[in-house]
């Protein structure tokens, strides 16, 4: 039988311990309200009350101790049930068409990656 590691991350991401996020699909006006589980500059782990499709558009709102990021452009890689809601693993896509300000943006989730690296 085959072994099938448990983590697939090509990143490690930090524990992210107060990292409130706001997400809005693509298409959609209603934003959905989170606590980020995990973070790393290329992904964010999320526990929210709705499910998120997989593959789906999203703009996020990252809101840190130090740090606010807006409009975050990102995509669902899973979601999955838990026993307070759902978590949804979302890559971040700041190359694509769709990310505003795409080196600032870059350069702020690193800022808010090492912020995590040193608490941990």
């Amino acid at each position: 039988m085959p072994v099938i590691p448990s983590e697939r991350r090509a990143h490690a991401r930090e524990v992210a311990n107060g990292l409130m996020v706001s997400i809005r699909r693509k298409g959609r006006l209603t934003r959905l309200q989170g606590n980020a589980v995990d973070f790393s500059r290329h992904g964010i782990g999320i526990l929210i009350d709705q499910p998120l499709p997989k593959d789906t558009t999203v703009y996020l709102s990252i809101t840190g101790q130090n740090q606010h990021l807006n409009n975050v452009i990102g995509i669902v890689h899973n979601c999955t049930s838990q026993p307070d809601g759902y978590r949804c693993g979302i890559r971040f896509r700041t190359a694509s068409e769709l990310q505003d300000d795409k080196a600032n943006v870059d350069a702020r989730l690193g800022e808010l990656e090492q912020e995590f690296q040193r608490v941990s």
